[in-house]
């Protein structure tokens, strides 16, 4: 029994000395290894900003964008002198033109609201023609970020602005710049 005894202190031995060896061992070293990953940032904003693309874009919206607003304000104006004129001869109205003239400012209303919903809402004239025209801009800013970060061996790029801090090594913008051919 005596030996019986010993074995079962020698094994309660080996099983503490192997759970504390896990224990303290430090944890990396169990730890599958994996790639480093290099995280730059770009700042796109300043990037098409500089592209004489952009100003193109910009100026051919304005140039669709102009003649809409200016129906809207027009179409609007008229709407507002409507509803003043109602006001100031309601009380003159007999019921039934009462309601005929409050159904013919509800109809300008609706119309009002249609025309800016299709032209100046989501998915209106204005959105969809910024869309065909900024699409192919924001591809070749994303071509040349792409071809940068190739280069680079860099693993994951952020936007600048939302970055709290950043070195001036990891910034990429200046590289896409000169990709882009802008200076």
């Amino acid at each position: 029994m005596g030996h019986l005894k010993g074995f079962m202190n020698m094994s309660h031995r080996i099983i503490v000395a192997a759970a504390l060896s896990l224990v303290l061992v430090p944890s990396q070293s169990f730890a599958i290894p994996q790639a480093a990953t290099k995280v730059s940032v770009v700042d796109s904003g300043k990037i098409l900003q500089q592209l004489p693309e952009t100003k193109q874009a910009e100026e051919s919206l304005q140039a669709i964008a102009t003649p809409l607003q200016k129906e809207l304000n027009r179409m609007n104006a008229a709407y507002q002198q409507s509803v003043v004129a109602y006001q100031q001869k309601a009380p003159s109205f007999t019921k039934t033109v009462r309601e005929q003239k409050e159904k013919e400012l509800k109809l300008k209303a609706q119309t009002l609201e249609k025309f800016q919903q299709d032209n100046f809402g989501r998915g209106g004239t204005i959105e969809a023609k910024q869309q065909e025209l900024f699409l192919p801009i924001r591809k070749k800013v994303l071509a040349a970020v792409e071809s940068i970060a190739t280069q680079e061996e860099v693993t994951l790029v952020l936007e600048k602005n939302s970055a709290i801090y950043v070195t001036t090594e990891n910034d990429l913008t200046f590289k896409v710049l000169d990709k882009l051919n802008i200076k």
